[in-house]
């Protein structure tokens, strides 16, 4: 066991600083330019002609058998976009919520966790090791496009790319810079500076954003800091090679959720209400250093490498736990501190062919992942309770810390390491395209923890296959379209876990999930780019997913349970008319459970919650986007709307949110070819709406409230 030292629950993001001696000494280098691409509508979502993430080549979207979406900077610029809820919006099928102020997730197709897809930055994995990708450390300020590619894609991602890939490139595609300042309600301030600045044979990239703002709910302010330098250099003709360095640090004070009645909050609760503990807050310090290579290796054939080490510390504290009378329960305050470190080795070969009708890429690679996890957490007794509507006084223990009295701590050490090989192929016979891959990852996972020699061990593997075919129908000179289809599974090893039942401690063992997926669906374009449209069907039955459910006011027991989505996603864009452009999507899915056992802390069976839909999963998601403008004038008016979703699937009584739609409205004036104001509003109507649950309770966090915004940027 390797004991953690307690980090100190009041980090600042000035942490930062200390990474500015590497970021001076870095080396001028790393593969990460992406191809310039031609100038997209402000509005614009998924028409740039060619997408990476999806097989980790740069490949046209009507050549991917599989549906990808990319946001490219300049609709984030044009919408105002100071969030990833907000950059993402323009997505097919997502929905967005926010827990404890800090942690920010997307749910798709039945999939509502970040750890379901897997997230990317400029190719390097963001992961914390057991739990989600915390991608509130991701500064949308320093985004220059993000590509969402839906399904199942562990064939060549490996474990988490279950449900999809979500990639976030930095690097801007060309020489210069922007420095930019946003102000806004609830205390908003940001600024960011970045640039790219080429030389011969590589360039050199690199971002500052700082953010504050006080949240919409009381004492609850959040401070992120973030840092990216990166670059590459040819070393000669065929070899280029260089690095990447982000580093971001946040604090977000936390917040506390509403009870919910009927789906509605309850004794007039509003958004700005806090009844958290003072001074409770999480934060996080990641950072990532990558080192990449790229070499012509002549014949058709190149080399890819990429080795990253990353690094996150975070110290969480809360867990709010507030629920409808008669109950009277505790805050349910929490502390756990978590160091984790990780290392990532990618190699793949690529062999590129073609005859007179036909061309072939084949990719073979090998992935090595391992990392380790110390956590340190306190125990926390005679907490006071509270009942509501009261949720500040306190009806037990009212003398004692809102937090309980702090005892012994318990450190854990968790180590993990992945072993991967993979192929890819990708035929295309005239019109015809065929992309097939498949990969196969061992696992080893060990938990131990204090006070127990008992220690938790797992091992074992898993073969995943992806297979895609298109077709390019109806090519003409105003119009291309092509027909696809897919079918993909995706896995990922459940964390090991140590229980302790009638004071015996015992390994918790759950079997890896899997996801399979089929998909069929269409695409078209017009060749000059003047509008592009997606639709499909799809099913995805999940297996063996972790859930849990309460067998007491602060106790949870894990259980696999098995799900399955049905649905149909589309997505619509185009120039309207001179002066006009715009998008439209929409997206039906049924997410319900196939098995959902149960079972009390003695081990017997209890209720089994098969056929009840999917919590917090809407049928109906609904967005589109209509942008005018004129010379150095242009307005974009937004709306999205989210339809009815259960606030629980682990009791047959749950309660239905109601739906809600969300409307935005934003102008640009473009001053000179330097200078540009962008100011909006948000939640136009101030529609009051609960975006996110809390641990299967009757409690929900809500999204936030009218807001505007106004934006100073200059370009050189």
């Amino acid at each position: 066991m390797n004991p953690m030292n307690p980090m100190n629950p009041r980090r600042t993001p000035r942490r930062l600083l200390a990474h500015l001696p590497a970021l001076l000494a870095l080396p001028a280098g790393l593969a990460v330019a992406q191809p310039s691409a031609p100038t997209l509508p402000a509005v614009e979502v998924t028409g740039r002609r060619e997408v990476s993430t999806a097989t980790r080549l740069d490949e046209d979207v009507l050549k991917l058998p599989f549906p990808a979406f990319t946001v490219e900077r300049a609709q984030l610029d044009e919408v105002g976009a100071r969030t990833l809820e907000d950059a993402l919006r323009s997505v097919p099928g997502l929905q967005h919520g926010t827990q404890g102020n800090f942690f920010t997730r997307f749910e798709t197709r039945g999939l509502r966790d970040t750890q379901d897809v897997l997230v990317l930055i400029d190719g390097v994995p963001l992961r914390l090791l057991q739990g989600n990708s915390d991608v509130t450390l991701i500064a949308t300020d320093l985004v220059e496009r993000i590509e969402f590619v839906k399904g199942p894609a562990s064939a060549l991602y490996g474990r988490n790319a279950i449900g999809g890939i979500v990639q976030f490139f930095l690097a801007p595609p060309q020489a210069g810079g922007e420095a930019r300042v946003t102000v806004g309600s609830h205390g908003r301030l940001d600024g960011a500076v970045r640039g790219r600045w080429d030389f011969g044979g590589g360039h050199l990239f690199g971002g500052v954003a700082r953010s504050r703002t006080d949240g919409f709910q009381r004492d609850t302010g959040r401070d992120q800091s973030t840092v990216v330098l990166g670059g590459d250099v040819a070393v000669t003709d065929a070899w280029t090679t260089g690095v990447q360095l982000y580093a971001s640090s946040v604090e977000a004070a936390r917040g506390s959720i509403i009870p919910l009645r009927d789906g509605r909050p309850m004794f007039g609760i509003t958004r700005r209400d806090n009844f958290a503990i003072p001074g409770v807050a999480i934060t996080g310090d990641y950072a990532s250093l990558a080192w990449k290579n790229r070499l012509r290796l002549g014949g058709g054939w190149s080399l890819e490498h990429l080795s990253a080490y990353a690094q996150y510390d975070r110290l969480f504290q809360g867990g709010i736990t507030i629920v409808p009378p008669p109950a009277a329960v505790t805050k349910g305050y929490s502390e756990t501190d978590t160091a984790d470190r990780g290392l990532f080795h990618d190699l793949s070969v690529v062999h590129r062919s073609a005859g007179e009708r036909w061309t072939n890429t084949l990719q073979v690679g090998v992935n090595l992942e391992s990392a380790w996890q110390d956590q340190v957490s306190p125990t926390f007794t005679a907490a006071p309770t509270y009942r509501g509507p009261a949720y500040d006084t306190p009806v037990s223990n009212v003398t004692v810390d809102p937090r309980g009295r702090r005892g012994a701590s318990t450190a854990s050490r968790f180590d993990q390491r992945v072993d991967s090989v993979y192929l890819q192929d990708r035929f295309e016979w005239g019109t015809l395209g065929l992309t097939a891959g498949v990969r196969h990852d061992r696992f080893e996972q060990t938990l131990q923890r204090d006070g127990t020699p008992v220690v938790a061990r797992q091992e074992g593997s898993r073969t995943s296959p992806r297979l895609g075919v298109d077709w390019r129908v109806l090519a003409g000179p105003h119009a291309e379209h092509a027909l696809f289809a897919n079918a993909a599974e995706g896995y990922r090893p459940q964390a090991v876990a140590l229980n302790t039942r009638a004071g015996v401690v015992v390994p918790a063992l759950l079997r890896p999930e899997v996801t399979r997926s089929v998909e069929a669906g269409v695409k078209g374009r017009a060749p000059d780019g003047g509008w592009f449209w997606q639709a499909s069907v799809f099913q995805a039955d999940r297996t063996d997913g972790q859930r849990s459910f309460r067998t007491g006011p602060d106790t949870f027991v894990f259980s696999n349970a098995t799900s399955r989505v049905r649905g149909l996603e589309t997505l619509g864009q185009a120039r309207l008319a001179p002066g006009w452009q715009g998008y439209l999507h929409y997206t039906f899915q049924d997410a319900r459970l196939l098995d959902f056992p149960t079972f009390d802390d003695a081990g017997r069976p209890g209720p089994n919650f098969a056929g009840l839909r999917v919590r917090m999963s809407a049928r109906h998601i609904a967005g589109a986007g209509l942008t005018w403008s004129d010379g150095p004038l242009a307005v974009t008016g937004t709306a999205n709307y989210v339809g009815t979703r259960f606030l629980r699937d682990n009791t047959f009584t749950s309660q239905k949110l109601p739906a809600y739609l969300l409307l935005g409205l934003a102008a640009s004036w473009r001053i000179d070819r330097h200078w540009t104001l962008v100011a909006g509003v948000d939640n136009l109507t101030d529609a009051y709406y609960i975006a996110d649950d809390f641990s299967a309770q009757d409690a929900g966090n809500a999204g936030a409230p009218r807001s505007v915004f106004a934006r100073l940027s200059y370009r050189w």
